[in-house]
């Protein structure tokens, strides 16, 4: 039998490599808070495609995914793991009543039925109703400002609409900005709603994931002086009038 020279040094090689595993890292179990309010204790065992799994004091694991967490256990998250930041995405569920009484810029807005507008198809002369809406966005309607694009028609005039831009009088909280989206607007959309962190142009929004047919993309512009990305304009865009045969 071939005798093995240095038995201690290869137990000690062994030993050596055993200890450059590294053992998996454990986490205290905290207080996780989901975007509707409900809470659960647990630690952060790991993230793992696409959920995030907790370990209850009980023993028992959950899982969750990113869109259902609050933003602080989103960033507590990323900063534990040091995980790179991706596109964040979010769920926001529709506010009640007694919300909507405490955002001041939901209260100050007026309801306008946004398919409306969709549907005009001439909307060259400033007695028309897409232009009363820009005129009166203050007076009337309570934003500071409203401004729009028009697809060309053949003959060089304006005819369906193609964006318009909604600037409130203060930044709104993201919250308050989709459900002014939902309500103000007059959209079907989810609840809940998904948004997603995208960027255009240099600048960054929040979009709203699924909107109506009649709507080709919701654009929620972010406040680059905003610490908690409150939104300073709302951007419709619709899609082009139907190709003639």
């Amino acid at each position: 039998m071939k005798r093995t020279m240095f038995p201690g040094l290869l137990v000690l090689f062994i030993a050596l490599g055993l200890g450059a595993q590294e053992a998996p890292k454990t986490f205290s179990a905290r207080t996780w808070t989901s975007v509707n309010g409900n809470t659960v204790e647990g630690a952060f065992v790991r993230e793992a495609e696409g959920k995030i799994f907790i370990r209850r004091p009980d023993g028992s694991m959950i899982s969750t995914s990113r869109e259902k967490l609050s933003p602080l256990d989103l960033t507590w998250i990323d900063t534990a793991t040091n995980a790179k930041p991706t596109s964040q995405t979010r769920s926001v569920t529709k506010a009640t009543q007694l919300e909507t009484t405490k955002m001041e810029q939901y209260k100050l807005t007026r309801r306008l039925i946004i398919k409306t507008y969709t549907q005009l198809t001439n909307n060259d002369r400033d007695d028309k109703m897409l232009a009363f809406l820009e005129r009166d966005a203050q007076s009337m309607y309570g934003w500071k400002f409203i401004s729009y694009e028009c697809y060309p028609t053949p003959s060089g005039k304006k005819g369906k609409l193609k964006s318009i831009h909604f600037l409130p009088q203060v930044s709104v909280p993201l919250r308050e900005a989709v459900q002014m989206t939902r309500d103000k607007f007059t959209l079907p959309l989810t609840d809940p709603a998904t948004v997603k962190e995208v960027t255009e142009d240099g600048e960054n929004y929040w979009e709203v994931q699924n909107p109506p047919p009649y709507i080709s993309r919701i654009l929620l512009l972010i406040d680059p002086e905003s610490k908690d990305k409150d939104i300073k304009r709302f951007d419709l865009s619709f899609p082009p009038p139907p190709a003639k045969p």
